[in-house]
This record gives C-alpha cells, structure tokens and sequence, in this order.
C-alpha cells in the first residue's frame, strides 16, 4: 500500500497542502502567512500520523552565486564548501552548493552553484507546526532548483535559455546555459487576467534579458531561447504579442503538455504550474535542497528503519525457503535410500536363489578364483620375442648394408654373457622374512632372452675398413635401448694373430665373405 505524502508549497504570502496518494493529488487547502494562517494550518495536521512532508518553496527571497573552486574529494571539498557559505549566507541555515562541471582550461577547476533562502523566518512557523505534530520533513526543495529538471526533462537544449512558468507567486524566470542553472528569480504576481499576464510576461522577458547582457552571461547579438509554461488563455494571448526574431526564439509549452509529457495522467490542473512542480517532487526520489540534517534525522532514520524491516524480511523468507528446500532434499534422500536398499535385498534373493539353484562342483569360487588369477600371472610372466625382434627390424632398416642370414633365439634364467652355462648354479640365500621365489611356486623366474645373428656385410668389395665400419654402426644402432647387451661372438673381419689363416683351392671367394655372428641379450 502506497505511503500517504503531505505536500507543502509554501509561498510569501501563503501555504498550499496537498495530499499525494499513488499519483493523485488531492485538492489544496490553503493557509495566509499570518497569525491565523499558523493556527488553522496546525489544526490541519492533528489527524495526520505517520506521512511524509515535502515543503517545496517559491519564495522571491532566493539568491543564486556562482563560483569556481578547486576540486577536491571527501571532507576537504565539504569543508571548503561549508566555508564559502558561510561567507555569503551567514544568516541562515537554508543553504546548499551544487556542482556544475568542471572548468575546460587552467587547473580545471569545479564550477558551483551556491544558493539560499535568505530569509528563514518565513519558513519557521510552518515547520514548527510540523515539529509540534511529531511530523518527519523528507526535505526541503526550492522551486528555482527544480526547474533544472523540469528543463531536462523537456529536451530544451544546450543554448542560453530562459524557462518561465507561471506560478501562483507569479513569474518564475530560470536562465539556463548548458542545461545548468545559473539563476532563477521570481516576479511577483501584480495582474491577474490573461492580458495583462501576458502584457507582465513580455516586459519580465525584456528586463531579463537586458539584465543577462549587463552581466555578460548573455553576448548582445546571441540568441536567447524562451520556453514559456501557462495555461491554455495565457498561451494563446502570448503568441499574438511575443513573434521569434531579433535574437529570440520562443516556445510556449501548455500545462497538459507537460503533464503528458511527464506521465501524469491522474494529475488534475488548475490554472498554475504549482501542480506540476509538485507532482515531480512526489514522483522522483530527489536529494533535499535546504533541509538541514537535523530537520530530515527522523526521517532518515524511519528509512533505515524500513530498509532493515525489508532486509529482514527478506531474510526470514529466505531462511524459509532454504529450510523447506533442504526438507524437500532430505524427503527424497531418504527415498532413494529406501528404494536402493529394497533393490539390494531383491538382488541379494535372487543371487541366493541362483546359487542354490546350481549344482554342486568340485572346486569352490575361491580355488576359481586362485586358478584364474595363476593362469594370468603366467600369461604376464611368460618370455616373449617381439620387442626384441622389433628393436633388430629398426637396426637393420637403419643399415641397409647389413644381411641378415639367419637367427636363433632362445630364454634364459642367467645372463649368457658374465655366466658360465657349464658351472652349477650358486646355492640361494634366503632369509627368513624373504618372499617366496616365483620358482617355488610353479612359475618362471625373471628369464633372459638372447638372439644369435648371423649376418654378412654386403656389397664388400675387399674394403676391410669399411666392412668393419658398417658393423660398429650396426652394433651403436641395437645399442641405443640400453635395455640390451651386444657381445660379437665373430668378426666380419677377424685380424686376430690368434686366428689361424685357412684357403682352400677353389673355395676362396666363399671365404673371402664378411660375415659375423652377434649375440644380443635383452633382461625382462
């Protein structure tokens, strides 16, 4: 449910309070500045409990100061800004700076806005009623400040511009230059039919702009924008009386414009531009302008109150959804788990009932079992060739010069080449915490494989050297799986003085063959 809102629009000489609910805007109930004004208006909000007040003013005691300052972050920039106010408003707390950019050139200083009401003894009466009541103020808001956004919502530009509305105080004029606002005045209200107002309105416009050219905001040959917000009567009188030329460009804008344009479709009009300013600040979360911290402590409080109320809230839901979340997880674990335990007894029946159902044998599972895993540990343990056949094909694919006659090859428990296959084996020793030898068991021990070559140089053309040669890199080639032990048994060339020469008649070129024998021996 929408929060009812109380919106003060207050004036030199009187008080407007309307009521905001959802958007609608209640008709307004006026109070005069005086003694009796006071009274009523504090009899008016006795019912009132629990609302939030926004007092919006449109007072001709508004001063408007530009300047530049250094920029700077944190406490330094709000103490330097606190010291600049206080220099030009001394005399009242009702005061604020707002920055508008930076300057382009030089140390590119902060370009701001300082503005206050400067008389706050306007404002007292009213806000004490508010105290009295125990009535929290969300702020206080300046109708020359809320221009701004009014100028940017309707897309009015960048160019020197002047946007007048006609208010029930009277004339609010704001100049603005790059979508910011420099200053904003207010003529008070001295005619009251549309002829006049608009005859008011013409001569407020020549004044301003004279006053812009004497203080150089506004070069005397630029070109001026003035956008004009009034009721249909005044709009359509200004028209025949205001034509664009000599350096102005006017654009009359009707009060149903502007609420169309801003979505305020439950708004009604009257015959003032007080109604649209008010909805605005009703509509938009906007920073207050000249309330003072003390003035709006309640209400921030109440809205850390509410933030926390929801924080909690959203909490305890949050905490109830995880909770029946894992309820609904633990309802199906335990589920599954019922399900998956009468799934195993169902398979455990059935596996008795197959067992039983078989009939009786001789070995039981385990000497299976025994039996099975023995036949694997002799397949993994027993000799086989083609690694070393593989490690040969490499060599001699590497040395086309080699011929390979034939080969013979066979396993061994003890390696051929540093022991005596004629000397009996070594007794073993065994200790006592020893594992069993595989022999013992029935299964080979860890064997030796040993590959005799017998292989001829080819083509020897009587080069010695070079049929050597060929035989050194056929041997480096096997050599390089250090896995194998190379031992040549016979020479191609045999030059050995041990060597007896032989020849027989006619048998010299089967001789004269380099051929050499090669015993190659691979540990598994």
């Amino acid at each position: 449910m929408a929060k009812l809102s109380l919106l003060l629009y207050l004036t030199n000489n009187q008080l407007c309070a309307y009521l905001e609910e959802a958007g609608s805007l209640s008709e307004g109930e006026t109070f005069d500045n005086y003694a009796t004004g006071w009274s009523k208006f504090a009899d008016f909000l006795k019912p009132m409990a629990k609302v939030n007040c926004f007092l919006l003013t449109d007072l001709i005691e508004e001063d408007f100061h530009r300047e530049t300052a250094p920029h700077l972050f944190g406490s330094a920039k709000n103490k330097l800004l606190e010291r600049r106010l206080n220099a030009l408003y001394r005399d009242t707390e009702y005061r604020q700076a707002s920055q508008q950019g930076r300057e382009k050139t030089g140390r590119k200083d902060d370009q701001l806005l300082l503005s206050a009401l400067t008389n706050p003894q306007l404002l007292k009466p009213w806000i004490d009623a508010l105290k009295a009541q125990k009535l929290d103020i969300s702020g206080i808001y300046s109708v020359g400040l809320l221009s701004e956004l009014f100028f940017r919502k309707l897309n009015l530009g960048r160019e020197p511009s002047l946007l007048i509305s006609h208010q029930s105080s009277g004339l609010r004029q704001s100049f603005f230059q790059n979508e910011y606002l420099r200053f904003s005045r207010l003529a008070a209200e001295t005619a009251w039919s549309a002829e006049s107002i608009a005859e008011v309105t013409a001569s407020e416009i020549g004044k301003a702009r004279q006053f812009l050219a004497s203080t150089r905001l506004l070069a005397r040959d630029q070109a001026l924008n003035v956008a004009i917000i009034a009721n249909d009567e005044i709009i359509h009188t200004l028209k025949s009386k205001l034509i664009n030329g000599d350096g102005m460009n006017y654009r009359f804008i009707f009060l149903n414009e502007v609420k169309n344009s801003f979505g305020f479709k439950k708004l009604l009009l009257g015959q003032y531009a007080d109604a649209l300013f008010l909805s605005l600040l009703a509509a938009q979360n906007i920073t207050t302008h000249y309330a003072t911290q003390e003035q709006t402590r309640s209400h921030k409080l109440e809205q850390i109150n509410t933030s926390l109320n929801a924080l909690s809230t959203i909490s305890l839901l949050a905490g109830i959804l995880w909770v029946a979340q894992n309820g609904v997880d633990a309802y199906q674990t335990s589920q599954v788990i019922q399900q998956t335990q009468l799934e195993t007894l169902q398979a455990l029946t059935k596996y008795q009932e197959t067992t039983n159902s078989m009939p009786a044998t001789v070995a039981n599972p385990s000497e299976m079992k025994a039996a099975v895993d023995l036949e694997h540990t002799l397949e993994q343990n027993a000799p086989e060739m083609f690694s070393l056949l593989k490690q040969l094909s490499s060599a001699l694919d590497a040395n086309p010069n080699i011929k390979l006659h034939e080969f013979h090859w066979r396993s061994s428990e003890t390696d051929p080449l540093i022991v005596d296959p004629n000397a009996p084996p070594p007794a073993p020793q065994v200790e006592e915490t020893a594992p069993i030898p595989p022999g013992l068991l029935g299964l080979p021990s860890p064997a030796f494989q040993v590959l005799e070559l017998e292989c001829e140089v080819i083509p020897f053309t009587k080069d010695y050297r070079a049929a050597t040669r060929m035989v050194e890199q056929f041997i480096s080639a096997l050599k390089s799986d250090t896995h194998l032990q190379i031992s040549l048994n016979k020479p191609a060339i045999d030059v050995r003085n041990t060597v007896t020469l032989e020849s027989k008649a006619g048998n010299d070129k089967e001789l004269a063959k380099p051929t050499f024998v090669l015993q190659i021996v691979r540990k598994i």
